[in-house]
């Protein structure tokens, strides 16, 4: 029979991790259809959307494959995401392909990054009770004192890049709009559609259900591609929030597991460490983001050496300052070249960032309370054994002494190395006087 063992149980569980890792990084090759490939997206414009979006128009160019339809609905992401996404776009419009995206089904949307996306297509195709627009970025790492300067050149940035965009078939006026208003154009109806009489988008269909939508653009029966593992891996790991819950929790179970081991936390914390820096990372946190919050654990584990608490509660608030800074500063991921030279996105710290840092903060405070009380309790736990119970007690020389060398006496039914100052024959009842290091130093004890 196998013995199950704590380190057995945390290399199955560090095995499991690489395991999952390994494969979320393989690529998930689509299966393209013979004349039209059909991708859907229905998610935040992150690093995960990207690389769906951009594996996809990849196997579609591999395939030969001439005509692509990305079904879209989205509130918008990051930037920088879409700005790759469009320059791919782009890429295989100027091979002499087609591109439409299709805003789909009913009370679908394309906001934000979505309608730069829509807009660079060679069609954009609606159906009732969908909308496109308010794609006003929002811009960070904007210097203090320059707020209304820097932020009226961004938008103006941003501006231009969606009017550059813009096909000529379609009103460029109007789309700038989405950007320096916030615009929104609906289609509320096939015959009451105001996207189309602006000429925002070219096509409105006059049915409500993505497959009917398809299927009047002559893709009936085409598969729907959807993101796979990777793309879907690096949504989730991508997530700021996630990251931040991931770190802190992964340090204050390594911390933990240093007060009373069990190395499974040890691999476990490492494990989500290790994640939360890869999302870091993937999502483009600036680099001093990553240094202030790697600061706040060490901080953290400082904890080992104060025992008072403090040292934890000051690395968890710099954790939470570098956290924040992700939202507040540019990113570190590099832009097209062809993109605005702002930093802009289009997702801000909302509610649930603040609800998570509250948590957090709480959390802290909570675990650097509870390694204190484990501390305290640890200390008072009297040892196992005391080395220092044994003087007093007596025993007899098993061999000769001479006064200042070793010899042996058996005490307590066991065997000691022990030493004294003056000479004893073998058999001499002796009392233990003291330790010193290894040695016991004895006396001869009077009958």
């Amino acid at each position: 029979m196998v013995k199950v063992t704590r380190q057995r149980i945390a290399l199955l569980l560090l095995f499991a991790v690489l395991i999952l890792t390994v494969q979320a990084s393989l690529p998930q090759k689509a299966h393209a259809q013979s004349n039209v490939y059909v991708a859907s997206l229905n998610q935040d414009i992150d690093p995960g959307a990207q690389d769906f979006v951009v594996s996809s128009i990849n196997d579609a160019t591999s395939s030969g494959i001439h005509n692509f339809i990305l079904i879209i609905n989205t509130n918008g992401g990051a930037g920088v995401n879409m700005e790759n996404i469009i320059s791919a776009i782009a890429s295989y419009e100027g091979a002499g392909n087609h591109f439409t995206t299709l805003i789909a089904p009913g009370s679908a949307h394309a906001f934000s990054a979505g309608a730069y996306i829509a807009e660079v297509s060679t069609n954009i195709t609606m159906v009732p009770s969908t909308v496109i627009g308010s794609a006003t970025p929002i811009v960070s790492g904007i210097p203090t004192g320059q707020e209304n300067t820097t932020f009226t050149k961004d938008i103006n940035a941003f501006t231009q890049y969606m009017v550059s965009i813009t096909p000529g078939y379609r009103n460029a006026t109007a789309t700038a709009l989405m950007v320096t208003g916030g615009r929104s154009y609906s289609c509320q109806t096939y015959t009451s559609c105001y996207a189309r009489q602006q000429h925002v988008v070219d096509v409105v269909l006059n049915v409500s259900s993505t497959q009917d939508a398809l299927a009047t653009m002559g893709a009936a029966g085409a598969p729907i591609h959807t993101p796979g593992i990777t793309s879907t891996f690096l949504s989730i790991i991508s997530d700021p929030n996630l990251d931040s819950i991931l770190f802190l929790a992964g340090t204050f179970a390594i911390l933990a597991d240093l007060y009373h081991p069990t190395l499974i936390f040890t691999v476990v914390g490492a494990a989500a460490i290790a994640l939360s820096l890869l999302g870091l990372g993937v999502f483009g946190a600036p680099f001093v983001s990553i240094v202030l919050m790697l600061i706040g654990a060490i901080f953290i584990f400082l904890e080992l050496k104060t025992h008072h608490g403090v040292s934890a509660i000051a690395g968890v608030i710099i954790f939470i300052v570098g956290f924040l800074l992700i939202f507040s500063l540019p990113s570190s991921a590099p832009s097209p070249a062809s993109a605005p030279s702002a930093s802009g996105t289009f997702n801000a710290a909302g509610p649930l960032t603040y609800a998570i840092l509250g948590i957090l903060g709480a959390g802290g405070v909570l675990g650097s309370i509870y390694l204190y009380k484990v501390r305290e309790t640890l200390m008072k736990i009297p040892l196992a054994q005391n080395p220092k119970a044994i003087i007093g007690k007596q025993g007899r020389l098993t061999t000769d002494l001479k006064a200042g060398e070793v010899a042996t006496a058996n005490i307590g039914s066991e065997d000691f190395s022990v030493t004294g100052s003056t000479d004893m024959p073998k058999g001499t009842l002796v009392k233990v006087k003291d330790i010193k290091g290894l040695r016991l130093i004895v006396e001869k004890e009077e009958n």
